[in-house]
């Protein structure tokens, strides 16, 4: 018996939707040599002859050790083409006629953006490295006599009938032995056990991601997130393509994959840069980023700043002086805005080091005035990249539409950070494509909790920590108490001046990785996570603000979230025309 990815039961046979992908996956489990690999149903995301996303998935791919791969299209019924009108049409057995894809070209193309996927994979390219036979075939599973189908995309070799399933291994040694005698001469490499693992590890692994922890306690246990299919596809495809942009709502994983890809890069002796603007979500990438020696991990004014040191070690000029020169201040934002991106895109004429991948997180958050410095940053080798992952929701910053990267965006529209009660709160106030939820994670209701004053509120809030706290075995590190109203310091002043059970304290306006329960604004913590949240000062937010501020503050709650604030405000809230 023949190793087959994923294992299938009777029962999961039973509801397939093609029974002659069922009949063929037990004719493969069953009849195939125990040294091959076969892998169903697999997904895949590749680029259109237009340079559009697409996705697809190949019905087999089968894995012949020192033979090569072969990827085969399953058709059940009654298969027709009509010249006349280049039309194909299946017959079912009722006789009813629908029109498909070309079959042909659809193990074609399943073929070609396969070998993309594991051209851009580094695992594959060393397990195997060399030129490996690598086919495709089409099996009419309920046609026994298939020499109609002969054609001159469709040579007889690669074709299979419905005899062809229960001597399905002699006929995929036949296909096989037909590309090979099509490879053009070129030195073949066998198709060894590391290659055939090193395909299983790229199309069918587990991919996972650490998630974003607000802090770490000294005995914490190392949890990770399983990245949902979707984004398994993202993260596959961005292997075989040097610039892409990733866009989603909050908790899709954007900052996850960001870092992950990074990581991947950095893996591949590729020097990496990770830039975000906020300067809290930067110092949690680069405390995870700890141990990569080729990835760096900043804010982008972070950025601007160790340039300009560089340089003015290297050469003497003081850049930040020379930016004020050009774009003298008057008052404003003049100084982050144009002169640090100013003088960072000077400092390429001085210091010779540049990145071989950028990958920017929260990219909505970039004025346009940044991205020159960042792109002459760039190197000019053939395997550079550059990546660029954002929420437009989330465009708190700047309003910037101009983005390095104009390709159509891959879509992230799965939500698995919080709960099905939080997103459906949250995403009232977002515009875009629709987000699914986490439908098996439901959660519980939001809770708004009224009060009159910041003081009264602020009571409220603490009662409820330290019951969470005393009574729950809820840690600090969980909790974050996010402002979203102006000025701040009151609601951290009412607040902080209470005291906290069991040594626990408070974490101010502090550094990622720090302990306590947390009060932050919600511009800070933009990026991260907590599994419970008070979202605090809806009564002073400012209306040009108020939809973006509620989308992002509440999609910060994993598990738990409480809305607080006036009874008019939060009535406001909960009708959703805020």
């Amino acid at each position: 018996m023949a190793k087959v990815v994923p294992t299938l039961d009777a029962d999961d046979l039973r509801i397939l939707k093609s029974k002659a992908e069922a009949r063929f996956y037990i004719a493969c489990r069953d009849l195939l040599p125990a040294d091959w690999l076969v892998l169903f149903s697999v997904p895949w995301v590749g680029t259109s002859l237009g340079g559009q996303p697409r996705d697809g998935e190949a019905d087999f791919i089968i894995l012949v050790p020192e033979r090569g791969i072969l990827v085969v299209e399953v058709k059940g019924g009654g298969v027709e083409f009509d010249p006349s009108t280049s039309k194909w049409t299946s017959v079912d057995r009722i006789g009813q006629r629908h029109y498909i894809k070309d079959p042909f070209a659809q193990a074609m193309g399943e073929k070609h953006s396969i070998i993309g996927i594991l051209k851009g994979d580094s695992s594959w390219c060393v397990a195997q490295p060399g030129r490996v036979t690598i086919g495709h075939a089409v099996l009419l599973a309920d046609i026994d006599r298939v020499d109609g189908m002969v054609g001159p995309h469709s040579p007889r070799e690669i074709i299979g009938g419905s005899r062809d399933i229960s001597g399905c291994e002699q006929w995929v040694l036949k296909a096989l032995a037909y590309w090979n005698g099509v490879a053009f001469n070129t030195p073949l490499s066998l198709l060894t056990r590391s290659g055939m693992t090193a395909v299983e590890t790229v199309l069918f692994r587990r991919l996972e991601a650490r998630p974003l922890l607000v802090a770490k306690l000294a005995d914490e246990e190392r949890v990770r997130i399983a990245l949902t299919e979707q984004q398994s596809r993202v993260l596959r495809a961005l292997g075989s393509r040097s610039h892409a942009a990733i866009c989603g709502g909050a908790g899709t994983g954007k900052t996850l994959l960001a870092l992950e890809r990074a990581r991947m890069c950095a893996q591949r002796g590729m020097k990496t840069l990770l830039l975000t603007y906020n300067r809290l979500l930067a110092d949690f990438m680069k405390h995870s980023a700890q141990g990569d020696e080729q990835l760096f991990a900043m804010s982008f004014h972070q950025l601007c700043d160790w340039r300009i040191a560089l340089a003015n070690r290297e050469s003497g000029r003081d850049l930040a002086k020379e930016a004020q020169i050009d774009f003298p201040s008057r008052g404003g934002s003049e100084y982050f805005d144009l002169q640090l991106p100013f003088a960072l895109a000077l400092s390429t004429e001085i210091l010779p080091e540049r990145f071989d991948a950028i990958i920017v997180d929260e990219a909505q958050d970039f004025r346009a005035e940044y991205w020159a410095g960042i792109e002459l940053l760039h190197s000019a080798g053939p395997d550079h990249c550059f990546y660029v992952f954002y929420d437009p929701n989330q465009a708190i910053y700047a309003q910037s539409p101009y983005s390095p990267i104009r390709d159509q965006p891959f879509l992230l529209t799965s939500n698995c950070r919080n709960t099905q009660a939080i997103h459906d709160f949250a995403y009232q106030y977002f515009k875009g494509e629709p987000t699914d939820p986490p439908r098996e994670n439901t959660g519980v209701p939001v809770e708004f909790r009224k009060s009159t004053s910041i003081s009264s509120q602020a009571t409220a809030i603490h009662a409820s920590i330290v019951h969470m706290l005393s009574n729950e075995g809820i840690s600090a590190t969980q909790i974050a108490v996010l402002v979203c109203g102006q000025p701040k310091s009151p609601y951290f002043d009412a607040l902080s001046e209470k005291p906290l059970p069991r040594g626990s304290t408070w974490s101010i306006e502090a550094p990622a990785v720090a302990t306590g329960v947390r009060i932050d604004t919600v511009r800070r913590f933009k990026g991260l996570e907590a599994d419970i949240v008070f979202l605090w000062g809806v009564d002073s937010m400012s209306p040009d603000q108020m939809t973006e501020l509620l989308y992002i503050g509440a999609s910060r709650a994993k598990s738990r979230l409480w809305v607080v604030g006036r009874e008019s405000s939060l009535d406001l809230v909960q009708s959703g025309k805020s």
